[in-house]
């Protein structure tokens, strides 16, 4: 932050208390005196002299219920800057401040779900106040919404995810990783949504239930598929689009998902009439997707991140995102060859946990909790596991290796998926083809007797 913008902070630091704060963007000083005037006895108004002023102190300061900006500034305009707040603050209320020229320009932004009131100047101190009354109503409205999300609709997706799990274990690993992926570009782009943009890379898989276990095999191994089994895997966001149709409010979440099914062709554009919001989430979500897709087939992940950015029908930034984070990550994963007793709360598995008889139980990318480990414990009297499972560990320099277990450490940009050393299958087949399923066994491995 500017010194500038640290002095005005000091002057406006009144994020506490249980009085709402009202943020004030204006680039004429007169007029922020004359708001501060108007709502200074009932709220704690904070001001900025422009938009990316007013971005730095949200993004520094603590929460704010509402804005009012001007909608001429000099870089970026008012309809601009709320357009950003909403993206990464959506629960903040935003109000057009306008004079009687821009009419058409605030109504439009109206419209589109931009802002949810406009004032012109200059504003009576009667209307300005019921404005902000209702400001902060719609934003205790939205927020008390948010809530019921955390507490009741969280725990209604989890069960539907649970069912997930138990169809398929490889779908729902594959839709955790895409999630967390999701997560962290989230994260690095400061999106604001990112709960239901998770939701979507969850659901987005729940299509996978009506595959058949030898189409979901090749889908999680990124083989070719046949022309009707391609028309399997794309009718996928159309199955979970059905299945989430009666839920209430994931309107959202149903066109980020819609969001993932291509008009036609090779390329994919969003339409220029998509909410901002969700073109975002779509964005965010269909990299992830797709670097997924890549990395599932072996590809390291520069080269599938060049191969993406070759499409030419992902956004920079995002890709950027996906670039900064691979780098970030990579230099964190060491991956280890564990026995299952030394499997750890916090690790995450890097390779499918298979019985002999070729069943995946676990899919890679699942983070090791006290559940896991007890239903490993459980599979292990009913069926015999191949072992060593590969699973990242976290502070792996600070762990030693079990005895003949195998280290891999990713390189930046390493894929998502490294391949294990050869090893004497017993098949007479190359790794990677062994019993069952396809799989071979990690180097040294020996199936557990039960």
């Amino acid at each position: 932050m500017s010194n500038e913008s640290n002095e005005l902070w000091r002057r406006s630091s009144v994020f506490t208390g249980e009085t709402p704060s009202v943020l004030v963007v204006d680039d004429e000083p007169t007029v922020l005196e004359t708001l501060t005037h108007q709502l200074g006895t009932d709220y704690r108004v904070i001001t900025a002299p422009d938009g990316l002023t007013a971005l730095e102190m949200l993004e520094n300061g603590g929460p704010v219920a509402v804005v009012i900006s001007d909608m001429r500034m000099p870089d970026m305009d008012g309809i601009e800057l709320l357009g950003h707040v909403r993206l990464k603050y959506p629960d903040i209320t935003r109000v057009l401040h306008t004079a009687q020229g821009d009419l058409t320009s605030a109504i439009s932004a109206i419209n589109t779900g931009q802002v949810f009131r406009f004032l012109c100047k200059p504003c009576p101190t009667r209307e300005l106040r019921a404005t902000v009354r209702d400001a902060l109503e719609q934003h205790r409205l939205v927020s008390a919404e948010r809530e019921i999300l955390d507490k009741t609709l969280r725990g209604s997706l989890q069960a539907l995810f649970g069912c997930l799990e138990l169809a398929s274990p490889q779908a729902f690993a594959r839709a955790g990783r895409i999630r967390d992926l999701v997560g962290s570009l989230c994260g690095e782009l400061g999106l604001g949504n990112a709960w239901e943009i998770e939701v979507a890379a969850m659901a987005s898989q729940l299509g996978a239930v009506t595959l058949p276990p030898s189409v979901l095999e090749k889908l999680d191994r990124g083989m070719p598929l046949p022309e009707d089994e391609q028309k399997m895997i794309d009718a996928m966001p159309g199955t979970a689009i059905r299945l989430l149709g009666e839920v209430p409010m994931l309107e959202n979440v149903i066109e980020i998902i819609r969001g993932l099914r291509p008009a036609g062709g090779v390329h994919w554009h969003a339409p220029e009439e998509a909410d901002p919001v969700v073109a975002a989430a779509v964005a965010v979500l269909r990299a992830a997707t797709d670097f997924e897709a890549f990395t599932s087939r072996g590809v390291a992940a520069e080269h599938a991140i060049a191969a993406m950015a070759d499409q030419g029908d992902h956004d920079g930034p995002v890709l950027a995102a996906l670039r900064r984070i691979r780098g970030i990550e990579a230099e964190h994963e060491t991956v280890h060859a564990l026995r299952i007793g030394e499997l750890e709360v916090g690790m995450r598995i890097a390779e499918d946990i298979v019985a002999v008889n070729g069943l995946v139980l676990i899919g890679r990318g699942i983070l090791v909790t006290e559940m896991l480990l007890e239903r490993l414990t459980n599979y292990k009297h009913i069926v015999e596991l191949i072992e060593p499972v590969w699973a990242v560990v976290p502070d792996a320099g600070t762990r030693t290796n079990a005895p003949d277990a195998g280290t891999r450490t990713n390189a930046p940009d390493a894929g998502a998926r490294a391949t294990a050393p050869e090893a004497d299958t017993g098949t007479g087949r190359s790794p990677g083809k062994g019993q069952g399923s396809g799989r071979g066994t990690a180097p040294g491995a020996t199936p557990v007797a039960a």
